[in-house]
């Protein structure tokens, strides 16, 4: 009995192996690009790309394209790729909509988020205060602001159960990191963003839904004034 050929190799199916790459090609152009490796604003052939990054043709168009419809790049036919560098416009959009989505998971986290999540979150970023104030930015200290900041957003915007909203909150955070690296942080700024942090989760343990959306919304203006400022 002659058996088929099959379009698997050890159990992955060559779909799952393609998705696998483009997934692969995607992720590796974004870290490129947040490690500063691809200035925002560059403009490169894809031939350029496939060989600087050492990514196979067919994954890398994939990639690009989906990133292209996320807004972090622009194909030009024949011509070649651009990245996108921030400019006031698409900064002052980015807050506008983070401020629509998490104003209402701010809400929802003061009428229903857990009392000890709500209170941990107040210990570390008061724990981060403290370590900033002492030590100033370090490598070390950087890498907890980042992680601290997206615990703190991802848990508000996680109590909403929405996998929509997450999708969205995926790609405003990607936005957020483009736009953060032409900004310097310093000890100040840790401290003050931190503290705003601290009055929003203060409402929510208060159950003041009103405060809370309140204290999110300030937090945006004052972090979309602190941006505009580099321009």
């Amino acid at each position: 009995m002659n058996s088929k050929k099959s379009n698997s190799t050890n159990g992955v199916s060559a779909s799952g192996q393609t998705v696998s790459l483009n997934k692969a090609a995607y992720d590796k152009i974004l870290q490129w690009v947040f490690e500063g490796k691809l200035a925002p604003g560059s403009f490169m052939s894809q031939n350029e790309i496939s060989k600087l990054m050492d990514i196979p043709t067919q994954p890398l168009r994939d990639a690009l394209r989906v990133l292209e419809s996320e807004k972090m790049l622009t194909i030009h036919p024949r011509a070649g790729i651009q990245f996108r560098k921030p400019d006031l416009e698409f900064i002052r959009s980015t807050y506008q909509f983070r401020s629509i989505i998490e104003s209402a998971a701010a809400r929802h986290f003061a009428q229903y988020g857990h009392e000890d999540i709500i209170q941990s979150l107040i210990k570390e970023h008061k724990a981060l205060i403290k370590k900033v104030e002492k030590s100033g930015i370090t490598p070390t200290v950087l890498d907890e602001i980042e992680a601290i900041e997206q615990k703190f957003h991802g848990t508000m915007i996680s109590s909403l159960n929405n996998e929509f909203v997450e999708v969205t909150a995926t790609r405003l955070k990607y936005y957020i990191k483009l736009i953060q690296l032409e900004h310097h942080f310093t000890p100040n700024l840790v401290v003050n963003t931190l503290n705003e942090h601290i009055q929003i989760l203060q409402a929510c343990a208060d159950r003041d839904q009103e405060a809370a959306s309140a204290a999110l919304i300030r937090h945006f203006k004052e972090a979309l004034h602190r941006h505009m400022k580099l321009f």
